[in-house]
């Protein structure tokens, strides 16, 4: 699962698939951190790479790398 398919208001922090192969079935396990309040809590999800490119397609193209683009996910 990318993080950005987690439930944040939950403090769901990973989701695992388990096969049940008698049923045929694919189950969703979530890792959940306890926490009273149901806002989002900055200190479990660090900023992560975002969506947005950090490069153009010609600047690849012409061998510049360059780091992913930080974002929150708030």
């Amino acid at each position: 699962m990318p993080k950005h398919g987690l439930d944040v208001t939950a403090c769901e922090v990973f989701r695992f698939y388990k096969l049940v192969t008698l049923k045929g079935l694919i189950e969703p396990i979530s890792m959940i951190v306890p926490r009273r309040s149901e806002t989002y809590q900055e200190d479990i999800y660090p900023m992560t790479a975002g969506t947005e490119p950090a490069l153009s397609a010609n600047d690849w193209l012409s061998g510049i790398n360059r780091g992913t683009v930080p974002s929150s996910w708030k």
